[in-house]
């Protein structure tokens, strides 16, 4: 016995005891299904072959099913992805096949069509030119243990009748038929959305070419070897592995030029490494290949949008719009360059006309109301910002920005009940997470109880707190943001106002001092201390501040009048006039 032979004796060995683990399930189903079930029981088959992910090999496969006598149709990615010796074999019945070869293939479709030694009962082949939305379908396969799940057709796409079904699909149903309630083959089910080839797919592929070409040579091919390396590359990239990617996406375009999927997929991976102009590169080629990809534009949009090119990015949102003009996303990114360019009036046509394609949308709520306090619609944001919560109630920021218009419009008690529900969510759940779709994927970003963000609602409430006359409670708050962030100035500014209005000036003059401690280049410090200065009657340590403050900002006009002042008391008068002087000239020339 050669080695060949001892070889394929252990394989067959080794499928028969899986084919052993999987018994036939025996569930009870409805009559109809019963029927399918055992009709394409006699035609679908599992295929095991050995594959290899990495440097590590092991068994791969999926589900197959004859469409004749010899031949069994499969996903062309089960075909594409066992690199060795490949069988199939019923639920019910000991006989394994071998499988000699590919016949026909179609990556686009991801159909591959194999030759076996022997023979089977194929299933009949139906018409997926006359599907319909609703009608009752079955999907059989092996996810696991041959299984028959039901659903009906829900949506049809228009260009190249791809299906998707409710029928519940699991790992090991690729390759599986789809059927309708004759028992015929309609469509191949091949996983991510809308899930099932059509079968008249199935059908062009074997009126074509039936020659066989063996793995081995089939392997050898440009198209079969860039795909393999494409999805190598892709495996990369959702490992967050982008730069290997990337190696994996150039071998594959090296071997197929003109494949637009692998420039946008390197276009991706690119962007993950913010490599934006490499990756706009990209997405020039991947536009001129197939101009109408709407996602494509989106996408270099985006990358425009990081490289602050605005007018730029508008233009592929235009674009993408037009090829798709229901594009509720197109249409609120469009808007968001739009705000981030200036055009507020313009970005709030488009968040309209997002809103009324998706009107669930709460993101698009939200940043109209940014762009109405742009344009000083106060009153119409904080609306948007109602809406917005309803929509997403859970949301930290949206309660922060309704707060701070209601602080800017005088309503600050509404503004500290909207802080504090802001700062409620965060601490009750110990942190808030949200989530920003791009054509990217989603991005995560957590925010903490102990954030730099925590920081400013603190700083914002105390502000709230102090203007309603409430000065213990915000030097509260302004002391908790000192906790979170003790290198920052601006808490320390604040809560010195806040003591100086209290009358503490002792813990006013040292919250002064040690914010210009920690920011000596920082006239605001300087300014406040002087102020103080001036008022506790120290006029000649209030110049020496105010002439750091017009040291560091000698267009300061207001320094140069308080000064004025300053030496007014010390009865350095001809001096204050020069400073008064100053102060009027440069508020002229503002």
């Amino acid at each position: 016995m050669n080695h060949y032979t001892r070889f394929l004796f252990c394989f067959l060995g080794l499928v028969s005891f899986l084919s052993l683990s999987y018994a036939q399930e025996i569930a009870e189903k409805p009559t109809e299904t019963n029927l399918i079930s055992d009709k394409a029981k006699e035609s679908t088959v599992r295929l095991v072959g050995f594959s290899k992910r990495g440097s590590e090999l092991g068994l791969g496969g999926g589900t197959g099913f004859f469409v004749a006598p010899d031949k069994i149709a499969t996903n062309f990615h089960v075909a594409a992805g066992v690199t060795g010796l490949m069988t199939a074999k019923l639920s019910h019945k000991e006989t394994v096949w071998l499988v000699e070869g590919v016949v026909a293939y179609d990556i686009a479709y991801d159909i591959a069509i194999l030759k076996i030694t022997g023979e089977g009962t194929p299933l009949s082949l139906g018409d997926s030119d006359i599907l319909q939305v609703g009608e009752p379908v079955f999907l059989v396969g092996f996810p696991g243990k041959y299984k028959v799940t039901e659903g009906v057709i829900e949506k049809i796409r228009e260009d190249d009748k791809r299906f998707r079904t409710t029928a519940e699909a699991y790992p090991g149903n690729s390759g599986s038929p789809v059927l309708n309630s004759k028992a015929e083959v309609i469509g191949i089910h091949y996983g991510h959305d809308p899930g099932n080839s059509p079968v008249n797919a199935i059908k062009a592929l074997l009126a074509g070419d039936t020659s066989t070409e063996s793995f081995m040579q089939w392997w050898k091919r440009n198209d079969i070897r860039a795909y393999v390396y494409f999805e190598q590359g892709k495996q990369k990239y959702y490992d967050e592995d982008a730069k290997g990617a990337i190696n994996d996406f150039n071998q594959a375009i090296e071997l197929t030029p003109n494949d637009a999927k692998i420039y946008k997929f390197r276009a991706k991976s690119k962007v993950k490494l913010e490599d934006y102009q490499a990756a706009i590169d990209d997405y020039n080629q991947v536009i001129k290949l197939n101009p109408d990809d709407a996602s494509a534009y989106k996408e270099r949009a985006e990358a425009k949008r990081k490289l602050s090119n605005h007018a730029s990015a508008i233009d592929d949102y235009n674009q993408a719009i037009q090829l798709n003009p229901k594009d509720a996303f197109a249409y609120r990114a469009s808007a968001d360059a739009k705000r981030k360019s200036g055009d507020n009036a313009g970005a709030i046509e488009d968040y309209n006309q997002a809103i009324k394609l998706n009107p669930e949308d709460a993101e698009a709520y939200k940043n109209r109301g940014k762009a109405k306090v742009e344009l000083g619609d106060d009153v119409g944001a904080i609306e948007d910002y109602s809406q917005a919560l309803k929509l997403h109630p859970q949301d930290f920021f949206t309660y922060d920005d309704r707060a701070d218009i209601k602080q800017k419009l005088g309503d600050y008690s509404g503004a500290i009940e909207d802080y504090d529900q802001a700062l409620k969510k965060l601490l009750e759940d110990g942190s808030f997470t949200y989530q920003t779709y791009t054509e990217h994927g989603l991005t995560t970003t957590t925010i903490t109880p102990d954030d730099s963000y925590t920081y400013y609602v603190y700083n914002s409430r105390g502000w709230a707190k102090r203007r309603q006359g409430d000065h213990t409670g915000a030097i509260e708050d302004f002391t908790r943001a000192i906790q979170l962030k003790p290198e920052d100035t601006y808490a320390y500014n604040n809560r010195g106002w806040t003591k100086r209005e209290q009358g503490d000036h002792t813990g006013a003059m040292e919250d002064f001092t040690r914010a210009i401690e920690l920011k000596p280049d920082d006239a605001y410090g300087y300014k406040n201390r002087a102020g103080l200065k001036h008022e506790l009657g120290d006029h000649a340590g209030a110049v020496d501040d105010y002439n750091q403050v017009i040291k560091l900002d000698p267009e300061d006009a207001v320094a140069y009048q308080f000064r004025g002042h300053s030496k007014q008391a010390l009865g350095q008068q001809e001096a204050a006039e020069i400073d008064f002087q100053k102060a009027k000239e440069l508020e002229s020339a503002q």
